[in-house]
């Protein structure tokens, strides 16, 4: 797909003000359009490590597992490295001696594999502020929710200076906010 980066960004500057989402948005807009439901942070036991996050600021967890909606959202590409991974699974499983014996390690084993094998997107926010998503993770190959969630996020980053890039439309990574705001719809 091409973009006119210059057509589209006066159309960003006309609907700026209607492109900064507060994290309750954010996160009521996911849950409704993805099915998504809440989960504790403390199931994924490795996050406190995260150097994309500050563990504290971290608000909610969300996870995706509804088969109709992973359909829609995961693109060819990611189907094949799932069904890759479903067959290295059944080739080579966890061995019983490498399980884990504690619940919670259990339960991020399962979470791990289901998100591998096309079952399960986890979504992590964190908001350093309070009002703002200020991170975000996709926890599981998914282009489309990555895009989805850049379209929603970054409008609040720009917006008050936080963002890790400025409103240039020979940036890398401006031009990924604008083109994720054509695809989602986000400019009218």
């Amino acid at each position: 797909m091409n973009f006119n980066y210059e057509e589209i960004y006066k159309k960003y500057l006309k609907n700026k003000q209607h492109l900064v989402f507060n994290k309750e948005e954010i996160v009521t807009r996911v849950k409704q359009k993805f099915k998504a439901v809440e989960f504790s942070k403390a199931e994924i036991l490795d996050l406190p490590r995260d150097e994309h996050f500050d563990y504290e600021k971290i608000f909610l967890c969300l996870k995706i597992c509804d088969s109709d909606v992973l359909k829609k959202v995961f693109l060819p590409h990611e189907l094949k490295f799932h069904e890759e991974q479903r067959q290295d699974n059944r080739r080579y499983p966890l061995k019983k001696s490498k399980m884990k014996k504690n619940w919670l390690d259990q339960n991020y084993n399962q979470m791990i594999i289901d998100e591998h094998e096309g079952r399960r997107i986890d979504i992590v926010l964190e908001s350093k502020d309070g009002h703002y998503v200020s991170e975000s993770k996709v926890k599981a190959r998914c282009d489309y929710l990555d895009g989805y969630l850049n379209s929603l996020i970054v409008g609040a980053k720009l917006f008050h200076g936080t963002a890790e890039f400025e409103e240039n439309i020979h940036d890398y990574y401006f031009q990924f906010y604008l083109e994720n705001l054509v695809k989602y719809n986000r400019l009218g």
